[in-house]
């Protein structure tokens, strides 16, 4: 039986794919060897207009339900929708965002419009009227072309008006780190909380991302090799590989394993998980669970606040200013290139390397380097040596 068809006793009914959806047409012919073959070739013909982009249902079947529906042009929220049904590959996060700015922002306004009739001047004005970060712009302008990206390339549109949204200038805010003072106040207050005390040590002196640390586990720890192995993140909930989709073993300097030896105290043996909430006794829902008393203990150590993500760019930072090697600061906490440490870092860097060229003529100064400095005799005799070479340069210039 040839594909795409099926035979019924006084008729031949065929199927074929167009736009996203398996369609069925009777054709009014008895299934002659004759017909069959005809309805073969007809099958064939509408496949190949489809892949081309020329087909028209009324054309081939004026009678159809179906041919009313294709000719009806579809509204922004069937096209986004559709959209969404393209993308599952992306994080359940990333769509839940992505959903969420939809909902929020812009099917209200242009949600029930045929998207052939929306034109630049709409999208335009919707953008202006947010009140919002640019970045949430920006990302609020991507939910918006990408349905007008689907109607473009089925057909529904001959031209795409979303393609002219430009994006705002975000102007990306630098690192804050904490100061290792600011960090053991920090610390020092959540010491009655141990579970939330070894989650910020550990976030403190790792490096590791909070979406990496909630979804550490015991076997990803090795107190022998004194390293961890960070090859997960979890994400509203959902496991799924790391931000540069590769693992890292990251080296566990003595704060660090002291707290994943306490906190092994208490799940080492009770769970898979590291951090464990110990409210619910399940593995951390989501990096906000720890919010609360970090909040809390910033508040009391009277300390600036910023959000816990912040504890990842204190590593870095005093790595850097103890002056650890950019590039191994750089494995350790998993960019991908060295080019991300140098942008987001170059300012430690560069205060670390001024530091330690300070250092060596302080040491000079404070009888530190006594041995390296030459004799009064010695050092007279080369000042005088200069000096004559200097008078016979002085001479041959003049």
């Amino acid at each position: 039986m040839p594909t795409g068809l099926v035979i019924r006793d006084r008729s031949i009914k065929i199927w074929f794919m167009y736009r996203g959806k398996r369609c069925w047409e009777s054709l009014p012919l008895k299934p002659t060897t004759a017909n069959i073959r005809h309805a073969t070739k007809l099958r064939e013909e509408i496949c190949t207009r489809i892949a081309i982009g020329v087909f028209d249902y009324a054309e081939f079947f004026p009678d159809s339900k179906r041919a009313e529906e294709t000719e009806r042009s579809p509204t922004f929220r069937e096209m986004a929708e559709a959209w969404l049904s393209t993308v599952n590959q992306l994080s359940h996060s990333t769509l839940s965002r992505y959903r969420g700015m939809l909902n929020s922002h812009v099917l209200p306004k242009i949600g029930d419009i045929p998207i052939d009739r929306i034109q630049y001047s709409t999208l335009a004005g919707l953008l202006a009227t947010l009140d919002c970060s640019a970045k949430t712009r920006n990302n609020i302008a991507t939910v918006i072309r990408q349905p007008f990206v689907l109607a473009l390339r089925d057909g529904r549109i001959k031209d795409n008006p979303a393609q002219h949204l430009a994006n705002a200038k975000v102007q990306k805010e630098p690192p804050d780190p904490f100061t290792i003072e600011e960090a053991e106040a920090i610390l020092g207050y959540l010491k009655n909380e141990p579970v939330f005390h070894n989650y910020f040590e550990l976030a403190f002196f790792s490096g590791m991302r909070t979406s990496e640390l909630i979804a550490l586990t015991w076997q990803d720890i090795d107190f022998q090799r004194q390293c961890a192995r960070v090859n997960k993140a979890s994400v509203a909930g959902k496991l799924k590989s790391t931000k540069t989709h590769s693992y890292r073993d990251i080296e566990l300097n003595s704060r660090a394993l002291e707290a994943l030896r306490r906190q092994w105290q208490r799940t080492g043996l009770a769970s898979g998980y590291v951090f464990i909430n110990p409210k619910t006794g399940s593995p951390f829902e989501n990096d906000k669970v720890p919010w609360r008393p970090w909040q809390h203990a910033i508040k009391i150590a009277g300390v600036r606040y910023r959000k816990p993500y912040n504890t990842r760019h204190t590593f870095a930072t005093l790595n850097l200013m103890a002056g650890a090697n950019p590039m191994w600061v750089a494995r350790q906490m998993g960019h991908s290139t060295m080019k991300m440490l140098l942008e987001n870092y170059s300012r430690w860097i560069d205060l670390a390397d001024k530091q330690r060229e300070k250092s060596k003529i302080e040491q000079l100064l404070s009888g530190k380097c006594a041995n390296s400095v030459p004799k009064n005799t010695e050092m007279k005799i080369s000042i005088g040596y200069l000096s004559d070479i200097l008078v016979e340069a002085g001479s041959s210039v003049l």
